[in-house]
């Protein structure tokens, strides 16, 4: 009966060591998987912020220069009006 025993201890080991070996690979798999998943995620998230940012600095750029070319033409309209009424005046 111990042998019996021993052997069915060793079968169920074996099994257990598979087992293990099953769950392990699944989880490496699984963890380079899902890290993978991650690191695309986050480039497109990344890629999204960056032009986002861009995007606003544009447009900040753009707000920028018109009202400098609106300072600019108030400033032209301001002058010839100075020249055009003194020299008639």
């Amino acid at each position: 009966m111990a042998v019996t025993t021993a052997v069915s201890d060793l079968v169920k080991s074996f099994a257990e060591l598979l087992s293990s070996l099953v769950h392990s690979v699944y989880a490496i798999v699984h963890s380079l998987v899902a890290g993978f998943v991650h690191l695309f995620a986050g480039f497109f998230a990344f890629i999204s912020e960056i032009l986002t940012g861009v995007l606003d600095l544009v447009g900040g750029l753009g707000r920028f220069i018109a009202g400098n070319i609106v300072i600019l033409g108030v400033l032209g309209a301001a002058g010839y009006a100075y020249v055009h009424y003194t020299q008639q005046g």
